[in-house]
């Protein structure tokens, strides 16, 4: 009798004692079908594994991180997005609305800055892109790195995660009505208009505060209404696919409660983490604690994201020419692509206009990067990517350490042509800062710096920690 997990009858003499006995080799010339296993290719010869130095010509399928670096790679130029957006090519007479006219003119009016405005603006983008900064969280990062306990870690890693989604509320909040908006055109009306009803009812409990109320209606009339249209329709498509968002967003809602988080915070202040004795607080006061820090601070005044936001929502919906559209769908793209993965380093986008000239400015920030001299000490390490209206890019690379400041300063042959004299006033900007100079070099720019060039450690960090993106 044949045997079933075969197609034919087997062949005589030919049985799996046979195979074992006499093994293929992958390196076996006389062979020329057979996979290596350490190099498995597709029908086009694309291999799927590679190592970290192939990520800037193959994308690795096996690593968030370096298909992350390769959509970086090929992300549309921000750079030349905003100095369109900025500058003074991009006519917001022609082909705009008029409110979006007015409302892009209230933008370019913002990034308007001086040596005081830009100096608030750069400390409001490190702050609001900083959740877990300040002394409170600074405890927190102190405990958990000299703590033997693994019960203690993971309850600190808990208490991040509610203080995380507790941060998050209002964002959250805006993306469930708006999921539950975009669920009622995904519907036929005998549906959307009950589900219309209760998206309206939710939104009034946004508004109202009512955290506990919000859930209850998600759990108990938007679940089941989906459920019984899928159901009954068997439509997996949209509907359900929003319906799989909106279960996310209201797992991290229902963790960032209010009092999850105070007992969470109460439990670990008996292991003495905090400074002082956070026993006599009041809910209200933790409340209130959490909701001071420099992150909360910086993140409800941080109106350039809201401007963008508006901005692109309006000129995709319509209202803008497409001149001003590509400009702004580009812009949206490489900052997803750039919030997509974890990344150990804080990202900064700085556009803003200086006088005359239109002038995007990126910054990578590594606050703990490892000293190049035998390993001792940390050091601070910045790259800074810099494009101007009319002048070109900027790559600055600054590392301090030893007390010392340095600085690699690549720029355009205009500049170059002047290194002494660029030298000169950086090393008496460092002084007038009270840094030390290190050393200071100023040449033009031959390749643009790549962040694994700038940040050498950065992949090994990444790759023993947790492949995560988001």
């Amino acid at each position: 009798m044949p045997e079933i997990l075969r197609p034919t009858n087997p062949v005589p003499n030919y049985d799996n004692a046979n195979v074992r006995s006499q093994p293929i080799t992958p390196n076996d010339t006389h062979i020329q079908n057979v996979v290596d296993p350490s190099r498995v290719t597709r029908a086009d010869q694309r291999t799927e594994q590679q190592q970290p130095g192939d990520a800037a010509q193959k994308l690795r399928y096996d690593s968030n991180f370096l298909t992350f670096v390769q959509r970086l790679k090929n992300a549309p130029d921000s750079a030349q997005a905003f100095i369109q957006l900025l500058g003074r090519g991009l006519q917001v007479s022609s082909g705009i609305s008029e409110g979006l006219a007015a409302e892009m003119g209230q933008f370019l009016e913002y990034l308007q800055m001086d040596e005081g405005k830009l100096l608030d603006f750069l400390k409001g983008q490190l702050q609001s892109g900083s959740r877990f900064g300040g002394a409170l969280f600074q405890a927190l990062h102190t405990a958990f790195n000299r703590s033997g306990s693994e019960m203690l870690r993971t309850e600190i890693l808990q208490f991040l995660r509610q203080y995380s989604d507790f941060s998050s509320t209002a964002h959250l909040e805006g993306r469930m009505v708006r999921t539950l908006y975009d669920m009622t055109q995904s519907l036929p009306s005998h549906w959307s208009s009950r589900l219309l009803d209760t998206a309206a009812q939710l939104e009034n409990g946004v508004a109202a505060g009512d955290r506990q109320g919000n859930l209850r209606l998600l759990r108990e009339q938007v679940f089941p209404l989906i459920s019984n249209y899928v159901s009954q329709t068997h439509d997996h498509g949209r509907a359900r696919g929003l319906l799989s968002m909106l279960t996310l967003d209201m797992v991290r809602y229902e963790n960032g409660s209010e009092q999850e988080m105070v007992a969470a915070f109460r439990h670990l202040s008996g292991y003495g983490i905090f400074p002082g004795d956070m026993s006599k607080l009041s809910d209200e006061d933790i409340l209130r604690l959490l909701k001071s820090t420099d992150y909360s601070k910086a993140s409800l005044s941080d109106s350039f994201a809201d401007h963008l936001t508006q901005l692109t929502a309006r000129a995709l919906g319509g209202e803008a020419n497409m001149q001003t559209q590509e400009a702004l769908r580009n812009i949206m793209l490489s900052i997803l692509v750039n919030e997509s993965v974890y990344m150990p380093l804080k990202h900064l986008l700085l556009p803003f206009q200086w006088e005359d000239k239109a002038v995007f400015s990126e910054m990578w920030v590594d606050p703990d990067e490892e000293s190049g001299q035998g390993g001792q000490g940390k050091s601070s390490r910045i790259l800074i990517k810099m494009d101007i209206e009319g002048l070109g890019a900027f790559d600055l690379l600054i590392d301090s350490s030893a007390g010392r400041t340095s600085m690699n300063v690549s720029c355009p042959e205009t500049v170059a042509a002047h290194a002494g004299e660029v030298s000169r006033s950086l090393n008496g900007i460092l002084e007038r800062n009270g840094l030390k100079p290190g050393d200071i070099r100023v040449g033009p720019l031959r390749k643009p710096l790549n962040i694994s060039d700038a940040f050498p450690k950065l992949f090994e960090r990444v790759m023993t920690g947790v492949d995560v993106k988001v």
